[in-house]
């Protein structure tokens, strides 16, 4: 046999192969395992996925919010990134994305740990160049009215905070710190030289 007839033999094999897997699929795909109708008319009934995504699909259903940062948060964001020329600061960040839990605890005390900062969020994050976390920073008004619920899980994120011992400090803007103050408090005394 040439080489000529080699290749045209396997040619042929490729396609007898792509219209045997074409057909097949056409004997599987028209029937379902409930009784021979097609796909399309099935009622999908997954769960609350399948809700979820019927659900995103009406028009008007979702409005872009007019600002990211309320106007109290962007003032403390311009006074990071005033006061962090060098640094990197990521606004309304998942304390889930900021902490993980340790090694160690298994099952449910893991998943009871994790769900402690999974919906839990904290102001900014300043990282330096690397994406090292240098600090967190909450911004807190000072007259805003706190009910209980939101004073326990605010008393759970600091604890939680403190036990991954990484710097964090609340800034109320209507007495927002000098940016001295503020590098000295996060990078400590020797902030001039950095």
């Amino acid at each position: 046999m040439t080489s000529g007839m080699l290749f045209a033999l396997a040619i042929s094999a490729l396609v007898v192969a792509v219209l045997f897997g074409l057909v097949r699929r056409q004997r599987i795909g028209g029937k379902s395992k409930s009784g021979g109708e097609s796909p399309s008319t099935v009622q999908w009934t997954e769960g609350e996925t399948t809700r979820l995504l019927s659900s995103a699909e009406l028009p008007g259903l979702y409005l872009l919010r007019s600002r990211f940062l309320s106007k109290a948060e962007n003032v403390v964001y311009l006074l990071l990134k005033a006061a962090f020329p060098r640094h990197e600061i990521f606004a309304r960040i998942r304390l889930a994305d900021v902490l993980q839990v340790k090694i160690g605890p298994q099952g449910m005390e893991r998943l009871r740990a994790f769900r402690k900062i999974a919906n839990q969020h904290v102001g900014f994050v300043v990282c330096d160049r690397d994406m090292t976390i240098v600090a967190i920073v909450d911004s807190k008004e000072p007259e805003q009215v706190q009910n209980p619920r939101d004073q326990k899980l605010e008393i759970i994120k600091q604890r939680c905070l403190q036990a991954a011992q990484v710097k964090y400090l609340c800034v109320y803007p209507p007495t927002l710190p000098r940016y001295r103050e503020l590098r000295e408090q996060i990078l400590g005394p020797a902030a001039d030289l950095v």
